[in-house]
């Protein structure tokens, strides 16, 4: 029986098969919860079996069983790790726009820790004396404005840019490349409970019991430059990690901040080439704060203050399906061909709409609007 499992440990189960980020958005705005998705492919319902790929399907099933539920639902108690989904109002705005959309986050702390101003700060792990003394320098300094540091709580940079967050008062996000019940690394224990006890906040994508792979840190990145309302490049080589992170941050339209470093040390060169290329430059968290426009001014209340309810603030596509949908109920598909919009646009329209509340699926894999 699976009746005491939460639905945190159903969207964990849901994680473990490490679907694509098109293919789990689908399958969650397809179904009521969760719990749904389990419950359907234990009665091996065809329907949900198309839109699930071979692999994760096998993933899934292999890790089905309630003693498997068991163990999840222990991890998740024992380390305190609450989940959520792109259709809750808590979830960042952001994470639901950017390419390879997030669709499930697990967090340990206070999310409500991103509402207000944020910065990403990223450079590399073993970086210079240099490189640390100014990156929690300029965290400090930037935290004592009440701005939020975000970064991936590596060594280097990242555990020095918490660390001056700490500092200067403001809480800090910490986004991990495994799940959140993994001591990682294990040298940043201490820190851990710091940021956590500072009311800051941990992320992951990963279900908990996932380790921290080589290939999960460069895919988190973008959920690290997606947060940060800009982001700062401490210090990276030529061939630095760091580097792909600047890579989201300008597919992601933010603004992007890089320190100078010395002109002859090889633990800069990355930061030189993007110097020539353009990119802001900047000593100072006052450079930041200028350019960013928030000197003098009060943070922000809230981070999802662009999903209002008021009806002047909807698209012509959520337009469009509100009254398409007056009429009654409507399937995926024919909104789509009606509506003449592409499936990855009608997704994040109709993931807006339900968190407004404006409408809720049916069953028959379908919509109406919300009564």
């Amino acid at each position: 029986m699976t009746d005491d499992i939460t639905e945190s440990t159903f969207l964990a189960w849901i994680a473990s098969a490490k679907m694509p980020a098109d293919h789990l958005r689908a399958l969650m705005l397809s179904r009521e919860n969760a719990e749904s998705v389990y419950r359907e492919i234990g009665a091996r319902n065809p329907d949900i079996a198309g839109m699930i790929p071979p692999d994760a399907m096998a993933r899934l099933k292999g890790n089905s069983g309630t003693e498997n539920l068991r163990r999840l639902s222990a991890l998740i108690s024992a380390h305190r790790i609450k989940a959520m989904t792109f259709r809750d109002p808590e979830f960042p705005r952001i994470l639901r726009e950017i390419e390879d959309p997030v669709s499930i986050l697990f967090y340990q702390g206070n999310p409500a820790c991103l509402s207000g101003r944020t910065v990403s700060m990223v450079g590399s792990r073993r970086a210079s004396y240099g490189g640390l003394k100014a990156a929690q320098r300029i965290a400090r300094d930037l935290s004592r404005e009440g701005v939020s540091i975000v970064s991936g709580f590596a060594y280097g940079i990242d555990s020095a840019s918490h660390r001056g967050c700490l500092e200067g008062g403001s809480p800090t996000a910490a986004v991990l490349g495994c799940g959140l019940d993994q001591n990682y690394p294990a040298d940043n224990a201490g820190l851990r409970e710091k940021v956590l006890d500072a009311g800051g906040v941990f992320l992951s994508e990963y279900a908990p019991g996932e380790k921290p792979l080589a290939g999960h840190f460069p895919y988190r990145n973008r959920i690290i430059s997606a947060i940060g309302d800009a982001l700062v490049l401490m210090e990276a080589k030529i061939r630095s990690g760091s580097l792909r992170t600047v890579d989201h941050a300008l597919k992601q339209g933010k603004d992007i901040f890089v320190y100078p470093g010395e002109p002859d040390n090889p633990f800069f060169e990355g930061n030189h080439r993007l110097l020539r290329d353009g990119a802001r430059y900047f000593t100072t968290a006052e450079d930041i704060l200028e350019d960013m426009n928030w000197l003098d001014k009060k943070p922000r209340d809230v981070q999802n203050s662009g999903c209002s309810d008021s009806p002047a603030s909807a698209s012509p596509a959520e337009d469009k399906i509100r009254k398409m949908l007056a009429a009654g109920e409507m399937s995926f598909e024919q909104i789509a061909a009606q509506a003449g919009l592409l499936p990855a646009e009608l997704l994040s329209t109709l993931t807006i709409m339900q968190i407004r509340g404006i409408i809720e699926p049916v069953p028959g894999k379908k919509y109406q609007l919300k009564r």
